[in-house]
């Protein structure tokens, strides 16, 4: 499943990327193009923009309105509409955060440099993403994110 997340819905966007789903997101776009981009990319629109995704529903667009303010509640709308089932986050199927590019493991001798010490000394897993270069570890960031899951799933 492909994703366009509207500006609206940041922090979404960021959780489907670690989940691994190809989720592109636009803090200022026309709604035309957004439109346009799903349809062409067959992506599904996801938003909190009732006028948008009624305009996509109209132009043949898979959309889900997004109405919940909790953000559990915000993934449980997702997941009902789509059917997908969240595991686990890890970095060797999660996508880059920053840019949606896949990531590739690499090895801690190459990116001593660009990390601080600590997290090298903790860490023996290594991510890069194969676009913007950016570097992920596992840390308790994500560990934060599996209580997420936790939640999502006892809730679901």
């Amino acid at each position: 499943m492909l994703f366009l997340v509207d500006g609206m819905l940041g922090n979404i966007v960021k959780k489907l990327r670690l989940f691994g789903l190809d989720s592109e997101y636009f803090s200022d776009i026309d709604d035309s193009k957004l439109i346009e981009k799903a349809k062409n990319e067959n992506r599904i629109i996801i938003s909190r923009d009732r006028h948008l995704i009624d305009r996509a529903k109209k132009n043949e667009v898979l959309s889900i309105y997004v109405e919940k303010e909790n953000e559990i509640e915000q993934f449980l709308e997702i997941l009902e509409t789509t059917h997908l089932q969240l595991d686990v986050i890890s970095g060797d199927t999660a996508r880059c955060t920053k840019c949606n590019s896949t990531t590739s493991q690499i090895s801690k001798l190459k990116i001593g440099n660009k990390i601080p010490q600590r997290v090298l000394e903790f860490n023996d897993k290594f991510w890069k993403c194969d676009k913007c270069e950016q570097i992920y570890w596992e840390g308790t960031h994500i560990k934060n994110l599996q209580e997420f899951v936790h939640k999502i799933n006892l809730t679901s």
